[in-house]
């Protein structure tokens, strides 16, 4: 699935030779292997990679991920409070929204959706999000093959919204993680909340503000797998996200537009592990220190009512501002409204171009009006 960068250690550049060459009568091998072993030498503990619960910032269902997740502020044929708790005040029915994607390298996303009212001015909107990672080859520090691996996270949320006045909502949202990394390490576990708010200026203008993930984390131990040389108790925070959006509505045209800026807030752990040869005996030094860094993010959506039966939308998210290139994400997709009375129902479709455009991705969604 598709992370935003992250820096969890220092990598050391590995030269490998395999060639030889004599000048004047000299072995350059054996030159270069006598200055290598001269050198102090760095082992990497981690590779780079990252951060906890990416899966949770890939999007929600068909309809958000065709408009580039710029949802915020849009609750156009349904409520999802995955984006801002405060939508849930929305919910003018019971809906329920069933939803998978397809995607390339072994990766699944699947998410359940539901909608109550709580009338006269505040709704109930609870969720559960799953991402899947299978035959993962396992391998040891040797590089053989040991058996093939999967990884399961889940999320459920709970977000309540009340309006306290015509032009200004609020929400709160209750946020479980699970997660089940490897067969015998404990399987890690946690939870978090957000907070959100809705208002509308003026009408069709729609301006929102949500922090997401505060005191989200995995908590999690490895000690059953490396005991007391290597395991120790892991807390993994995920980002914490800051999210201003802002939709207009034009009722004429059956057209909405919608925009959102995020900043997130990266922590990280920073090790490096040291060791030295030469001395007498042999010695090995840990570093480890806590770095804060920043993202920021970018998302545009259109979503028309091109008719009775078929609603249309598109896309565009960019996941680093500082590398548009590489991050930028192009969606589209569309609903069609099936002619039935009886639960209404609607077949959602979305496709995603991944970062880099390594893959494709697509994403279908039932919906139900009970």
């Amino acid at each position: 699935m598709s992370q935003m960068p992250n820096i969890s250690s220092i990598d050391s550049s590995n030269g490998s030779i395999t060639g030889s060459r004599r000048i004047a009568g000299c072995n350059c091998n054996s030159l270069i292997l006598l200055l290598l072993l001269l050198l102090p030498l760095q082992e990497v503990l981690a590779q780079s990679g990252g951060f906890s619960g990416s899966y949770t910032r890939m999007g929600f269902g068909a309809r958000g991920m065709a408009m580039g997740n710029a949802m915020g502020t849009v609750s156009q044929e349904g409520v999802f409070a995955h984006y801002n708790p405060a939508l849930a005040s929305y919910a003018n029915g019971n809906q329920i929204d069933i939803g998978t994607a397809l995607m390339s390298f072994d990766r699944s996303l699947h998410s359940f959706n539901a909608t109550f009212p709580l009338p006269p001015n505040a709704g109930l909107n609870i969720g559960l999000l799953n991402a899947n990672v299978y035959d993962i080859d396992g391998r040891t520090s040797s590089g053989y093959h040991t058996e093939m691996l999967s990884t399961h996270e889940f999320q459920l949320f709970a977000a309540f919204g009340i309006s306290i006045s015509p032009g200004v909502r609020l929400g709160v949202a209750a946020k479980l993680h699970y997660a089940k990394f490897f067969e015998s390490i404990d399987n890690a576990t946690g939870a978090g909340f957000d907070v959100g708010i809705i208002t509308e200026p003026i009408t069709n203008w729609r301006i929102g503000f949500t922090i997401q993930d505060l005191i989200s984390e995995y908590s999690w131990n490895t000690n059953p797998e490396y005991g007391t040389l290597g395991g120790r108790n892991r807390n993994d925070g995920l980002p914490v996200r800051f999210r201003f959006s802002s939709s207009y509505r034009f009722s004429g045209l059956g057209l909405l537009l919608s925009s959102e800026f995020e900043i997130l807030r990266l922590d990280s752990e920073y090790q490096r592990r040291e060791h030295f040869p030469g001395a007498v005996p042999p010695q090995n030094t840990t570093r480890s220190e806590n770095v804060t860094s920043s993202s920021q993010l970018f998302r545009i959506g259109a979503v028309w009512k091109a008719h009775e039966r078929i609603t249309l939308r598109g896309g565009w998210e960019v996941m680093d501002l500082d590398y548009i290139k590489e991050t930028h994400k192009l969606s589209t997709g569309f609903s069609v409204h099936l002619p039935y009375d009886v639960m209404s129902p609607s077949v959602d479709y979305a496709f995603v171009r991944e970062p880099l455009g390594i893959a494709g991705m697509h994403v279908l969604t039932l919906r139900l009006s009970l």
